[in-house]
């Protein structure tokens, strides 16, 4: 018994020495980082991506931190944000200063494929796990034909996205012609490849492609050939500045279709704060709404809301939900070993603010893909119109 005693008591202050070192060797700190455009032309969305991180960072460290069963103990997030102003050469070194002089343990994407893949070939260059959103998904995995190793992606799908104008239409009436509008970025050239490669599956007839350089600001010529080719559709995908710029030329050409689709341009706020009673009727694909029942769905809209006292937009839950997944990824490995947490991620399967998350679409299976539907705008609210079983309210139709 006596020496059962001691066994027993060596064991407890062997026990109780290795916590104590364990805790002793754990971090101070664990450094998130990630770059965003707080200025520059796509500003409107680092914006929301910046609030979204922030959020789910502070409610992490409201408990504590992260919990990391290697060392015991919940250790604080330090969350890191650099501004890479919309150029996708300063997204690069955003994210290579953040690794070599920050220390990240992990990252988090930027917004839009330009800057997001810049910043992902870093963070596979330097093995640093990276959760990104605001990317959609056929862009992010087509930028690396090897296959993404440490970037994970949560986004839409654009072969199921650009389905989603066709079937709006398909409510109503129309000459089904249709004319699209779509610049030269990485979402521009796949988009537009697949509305040409849907719109005959649906009944519908690509008129007039108007081809063109993000950052165009003059759209006569092509708004003249529109009108020739008598398309009652405009879908467009291009940035908000320039997608303004199409619009109010449009108007001043006395040239309005019965619906516009705006991708990507038309969905930030900015959108309605400039344009006003002229965005009364356009529409964007979401992915999110505060309505679709997900958990935290409308607290979420209300906090940003209350936080910022402007209107929200649907990028604000999936980058929310990307913090969430890299923070989960981190206590599911227990540690910040990078490849620890990196295969944590790979097996994210649980229900976020964006519903349901699991890494299994495209190469690699690296990206969630979130389910698509129709917004439109009316009286400066974004509305849920298509399908029918999830609309918030009825489609405005033609364009008031």
């Amino acid at each position: 018994m006596k020496r059962l005693l001691t066994l027993f008591s060596f064991l407890l202050v062997a026990l109780s020495f290795n916590t104590m070192v364990q805790a002793q060797s754990a971090p101070k700190e664990v450094i998130i980082g990630a770059s965003v455009p707080k200025n520059g032309v796509l500003a409107a969305f680092g914006s929301y991506a910046g609030w979204g991180y922030r959020t789910a960072v502070a409610e992490a460290n409201a408990k504590g931190g992260v919990m990391l069963k290697k060392y015991g103990k919940r250790v604080p997030i330090k969350l890191v944000v650099y501004d890479d102003e919309s150029r996708p050469e300063l997204a690069t070194k955003n994210i290579e200063r953040l690794i070599i002089k920050d220390g990240a343990h992990a990252l988090l994407g930027s917004a839009t494929p330009p800057l997001v893949i810049s910043g992902a070939v870093v963070a596979e260059r330097e093995q640093i796990p990276m959760v990104a959103a605001l990317s959609p998904i056929r862009a992010f995995l087509g930028a690396n034909k090897a296959g993404w190793k440490w970037t994970w992606n949560m986004f839409f799908d654009e072969l199921e996205m650009t389905q989603q104008q066709f079937l709006t239409m398909n409510q109503v009436k129309t000459n089904k012609k249709v004319a699209l509008f779509t610049d030269n970025g990485p979402d521009g050239v796949v988009m537009g490849m697949l509305w040409n490669k849907n719109a005959p599956k649906h009944g519908y007839e690509i008129v007039y492609h108007a081809k063109f350089p993000v950052g165009t600001s003059e759209y006569g010529d092509l708004i003249r050939r529109t009108k020739e080719a008598k398309a009652e559709i405009i879908i467009a995908q291009m940035i908000t500045p320039d997608a303004i710029a199409l619009w109010k030329q449009m108007g001043a050409l006395n040239y309005k279709p019965k619906a516009a689709f705006f991708e990507k341009g038309g969905e930030p706020v900015v959108w309605w704060k400039i344009l006003g009673k002229l965005a009364q009727g356009t529409m964007v694909a979401g992915y999110w709404h505060p309505d679709l029942g997900y958990p935290g769905a409308k607290d979420l809209r209300a906090r940003f809301e209350k936080d910022t006292g402007e209107l929200y937009s649907q990028h604000i839950a999936d980058a929310y939900a990307a913090a969430q997944v890299l923070i989960d990824g981190m206590e599911n490995a227990g540690s910040i070993d990078p490849a620890a947490v990196n295969t944590a991620i790979s097996k994210t399967d649980k229900t976020y603010v964006v519903g349901p998350v699991k890494f299994t679409e495209g190469k690699g299976k690296r990206s969630a893909a979130l389910p698509t539907f129709m917004l439109q705008w009316q009286n400066g609210d974004l509305e849920v119109v298509h399908p029918k079983k999830i609309a918030t309210k009825p489609l405005l139709h033609p364009i008031p």
